[in-house]
């Protein structure tokens, strides 16, 4: 998406119910996640959620008060509107978050107690449902049983995260609600069927490589990955089936992204080849190591007087071997450049066979690595566009962008 383009699900009309859980918490921030991304938002909570969360923080982020009462009272008295009607004809999804065991069981039998179990009646599939209980509870045959039935009638139900439980005795296992990242992703699956990256396997690297040089030390670079996570983010947000092979980064993995973590040079080139094999396009956006010590010790190297000289050898250089066989498929590189960018990064991607590379300056004010922002250069065969500064969650909308339309090309 580009820096002017229009936010996803402008337009589109959600309702966000939040049943009484622990995990209330994280709809908060799903409210906000579907407020950035352009929906309008309507929440609906149980008297239980409310004994988690508070409406002012759902009422602040989406701008309409969060509905708690099957009739709207004004002046004590009921207004006569039936809500949980006129929200299922408009809303364009409802999303249930967290979906408690509770919540589940009256949306399959058909029992309308309070409004959102009330509205759930008239709800139209697809409904999108993010559980949130004990493992033992979603294991139950019961719970099964209803998330068959809501899935037979047309209904999303997502699985539950694995990670530790409220309760710390409980230890890990599966049944945190999804994280809120996921939840939108599912979201705009139902919401925008045919983004412009459908149906593509997209490769991204990200981060820099270690190369071991004794038991504790090892030749590495500033890249803070924060480019090729960002990169992979949102190609996930478009449609793509996002794979991540990352160098060692403290960042955490980007919603609906497979990541494979690795250290090394010749780690990251084994992972993206096998990668490669059924992908359709690459973006190399690591800053792989161009050489590795030769001879690197299990032992660590005790510090003397004497000079020390570390014998070094080439890295194999990933983007040239993969592009061997690159038939059409797409492969972009990234270049980081102190001097003469462009002049270099035109000469890379010649020498390379990519279809197209972007430029980094990494020296001065102007530098992009382990910055929240840079200036690029996006450069094929034909011209170089020379982009502002951009925050690189932007940047990376304005790379997909061109690739997205390459990969339209392709399929049609």
């Amino acid at each position: 998406m580009s820096e002017n383009a229009p936010a996803p699900l402008s337009g589109k009309k959600t309702v966000l119910g939040v049943s009484g859980g622990i995990a209330s918490y994280k709809s908060i921030d799903l409210a906000r996640l579907l407020a950035l991304d352009g929906a309008e938002v309507q929440t609906v909570l149980t008297e239980s959620a409310a004994s988690f969360v508070q409406p002012l923080p759902f009422e602040v982020l989406t701008g309409q008060t969060p509905i708690r009462r099957m009739f709207p009272l004004e002046g004590g008295k009921s207004t006569g509107d039936m809500p949980h009607i006129s929200l299922t004809e408009d809303a364009d999804l409802i999303i249930i978050a967290p979906a408690t065991a509770n919540i589940i069981g009256k949306f399959a039998q058909g029992v309308g107690d309070d409004f959102l179990s009330t509205l759930l009646l008239s709800a139209k599939p697809p409904a999108l449902v993010a559980p949130a209980m004990n493992p033992r509870m979603w294991a139950s045959p019961a719970l099964q049983e209803n998330v068959s039935s809501l899935r037979e009638r047309g209904h999303v139900v997502m699985e539950p995260g694995v990670g530790r439980m409220a309760r710390a005795e409980e230890g890990l296992g599966r049944g945190r609600m999804p994280e809120p990242g996921d939840i939108l992703l599912a979201a705009r699956k139902i919401l925008l069927p045919d983004p412009d990256l459908s149906g593509m396997k997209l490769v991204v690297t990200a981060g820099p490589t270690r190369e071991k040089w004794d038991a504790v030390r090892y030749l590495s670079n500033r890249s803070s990955g924060k480019m090729g996570f960002a990169l992979a983010g949102e190609a996930a947000k478009r449609g793509a089936d996002a794979v991540l092979v990352s160098g060692p980064a403290a960042l955490a993995d980007p919603p609906g992204v497979r990541v494979v973590r690795v250290e090394s040079a010749a780690q990251m080139y084994e992972a993206v080849k096998n990668e490669w094999a059924d992908a359709h396009a690459l973006v190399m956006a690591a800053a792989v190591a161009d050489y590795r010590p030769v001879d690197p010790s299990a032992r660590k190297h005790k510090k003397g007087d004497a000079t020390l000289a570390v014998e070094l050898e080439r890295t194999t250089d990933i983007l040239a071997e993969l592009s061997i066989e690159k038939g059409d498929r797409i492969l972009v590189g990234f270049a980081a450049e102190t001097d003469e960018v462009t002049e270099r990064a035109k000469e890379k991607r010649e020498r390379k066979g990519l279809d197209f590379i972007v430029a980094n300056r990494v020296s001065g004010d102007e530098d992009a690595m382990g910055a929240d922002a840079s200036r690029a250069w996006i450069i094929d065969s034909n011209a170089t566009e020379a982009l502002p500064v951009l925050e690189k969650g932007i940047l990376a909308g304005r790379i997909l962008d061109r690739l997205a339309k390459m990969w339209q090309n392709i399929i049609t």
